[in-house]
């Protein structure tokens, strides 16, 4: 099971409702706001229209159940016989759910979108000259179905009323990766060891199925003499990444590369496509972001925020005032002593430039409804906020990540 602490959240206290999630994907059903306000529909089309005017970029809305945005693009690159950096969207969704986002390909015809499933269908089609870009939505709209909720309604109303007082806005566990590795991983770059960052990558044991920990120990086993100098069998290692399953392409592609460029683990860290490896490196950025503001509501200096906090990177000046202290401190336990650390000039893509985040958020309306024998919550959140953290502070991180599921 996933665990707070180790994302950096702490004394983060739960109502603890009693209630079953998650049961099936429909239970969570994500829905893309794009910027205008529109709400994206999960609904299949009962008759697509293909637009007639082409332009630089083909648009859809993408629904997806039980499986991530960015499996969901290796797959559309896949079955399309395109390449993945061709493709963009606006925010990651979640895969323990139903969802709906707008997709955006680069160059492509709509009459060859031919790619539909259980899991997967689009709808909306569209030309534009613009393409999807992260973080250009206002956010998004979930409804969560809970089963066998214990607690009475008027209770579910007062802590309503509480939440709209604000909650903590935490980055939620999916910003961390499976087992909260990309932390360490992420850490390992901006420390410049690059070797322990690609050890992490690649072999070390993680929340995920059966298949993958086999394979997984199976190249730690194999290929963690080579990655210590030792000379092992190329022809058995050829054998063994050509076995490697297709959602496994990266510990593939990143050790067939060292074979032939030994010890450069900057180029095999390279094989992942730019946006996950971005996406890894900014766990720390979020990973610190939260232990200041977990340090600053244990010390209750919340009351002297100014509504957000600067996340490290490379350009942030610190000020002497309570923020700026905090995240000092962190630094310094971090074993950190200048903001030069986050510019990493031998892997310019992962260095980090400081943000502002909030601090809280407001559930936009937020409404809980009795639907026969389920009750139905459904509220809107603005981009940079997580339905995660509400649910952990409704349900708790138990109820939220039961069986180990990350």
């Amino acid at each position: 099971m996933v665990s707070l602490e180790q994302i950096g959240i702490l004394n983060f206290k739960s109502y603890n409702l009693k209630g079953k999630l998650f049961e099936r994907e429909e239970d969570f059903k994500v829905q893309e706001i794009e910027e205008d306000g529109t709400v994206l529909k999960l609904e299949r089309e009962e008759k697509r229209e293909i637009p007639e005017e082409k332009k630089d970029y083909l648009l859809f809305t993408l629904v997806k159940r039980g499986i991530s945005t960015p499996e969901a693009i290796k797959s559309i690159a896949r079955n399309l016989h395109i390449s993945f950096k061709r493709i963009a969207y606006n925010g990651n969704k979640d895969k323990r759910a139903l969802t709906s986002q707008r997709i955006s390909i680069f160059k492509f015809d709509a009459e060859r979108l031919k790619l539909e499933s259980e899991r997967m269908f689009f709808r909306d089609i569209v030309y534009s000259n613009e393409p999807c870009k992260i973080g250009k939505l206002y956010g998004n709209h979930f409804t969560v179905t809970v089963k066998k909720l214990e607690n009475p309604m008027q209770q579910l109303q007062e802590i309503a009323e509480d939440a709209a007082k604000g909650i903590p806005n935490f980055y939620g566990p999916q910003r961390f990766g499976s087992s909260s590795l990309n932390i360490k991983i992420s850490r390992n770059i901006i420390k410049r060891d690059f070797k322990s960052a690609f050890y992490t990558l690649v072999f070390t044991e993680r929340a995920e199925s059966q298949l993958n920990q086999e394979k997984r120990s199976e190249l730690r086993e194999f290929f963690s003499p080579y990655l210590e100098g030792r000379d092992i069998d190329l022809e058995k290692a050829r054998e063994i990444l050509s076995s490697l399953p297709g959602f496994m392409y990266f510990e593939r592609d990143s050790l067939q590369y060292l074979l032939v460029h030994k010890n450069d683990y900057i180029g095999a860290i390279r094989m992942m496509p730019k946006y996950i490896r971005l996406l890894i490196i900014q766990a720390y950025q979020y990973y610190i972001f939260n232990r200041t503001l977990s340090k600053l509501l244990e010390d209750k200096k919340v009351n002297e925020l100014e509504g957000s906090i600067p996340t490290v990177g490379y350009d942030l000046q610190l000020n002497d005032d309570i923020v700026g202290k905090t995240v000092r401190e962190i630094l310094e336990q971090e074993g950190i002593d200048n903001m030069e650390v986050f510019k990493i000039n031998s892997m310019q893509e992962a260095s980090l430039k400081s943000f502002m985040h909030p601090s809280f958020f407001v559930p936009e309306n937020l409404k809980i409804k009795e639907e026969g024998e389920n009750t139905e919550i459904t509220f809107d959140l603005k981009k940079g906020s997580y339905a995660t953290i509400l649910l952990i502070k409704f349900f708790g991180v138990e109820n939220v990540y039961r069986d180990g599921e990350a």
